[in-house]
């Protein structure tokens, strides 16, 4: 495990403290990033997918109104 030092707007410490609960910021923090690396890989891998398998636009909103119709949507 690293120490590591980093500069925050005040709102953000603030709403990060109180999200992550008294003493707990460091884990809090350290799954936050862990999750949007996560996603940004997973980003990266379905961008080269699709560029060496182009979907159809018509795929595309099908598979766009089963996510839809199953609760998840496109907001990160």
């Amino acid at each position: 495990m690293k120490r590591i030092t980093v500069s925050l707007p005040d709102e953000l410490v603030e709403r990060t403290k109180s999200a992550a609960g008294e003493g707990q910021v460091s884990s809090y923090v350290a799954a936050a990033l862990a999750e949007y690396l996560g996603r940004e890989t997973l980003d990266q891998i379905l961008a080269d997918w699709e560029a060496e398998t182009p979907i159809t636009e018509e795929a595309r909103r099908q598979a766009k109104a089963e996510l839809d119709q199953a609760g998840f949507d496109e907001a990160r």
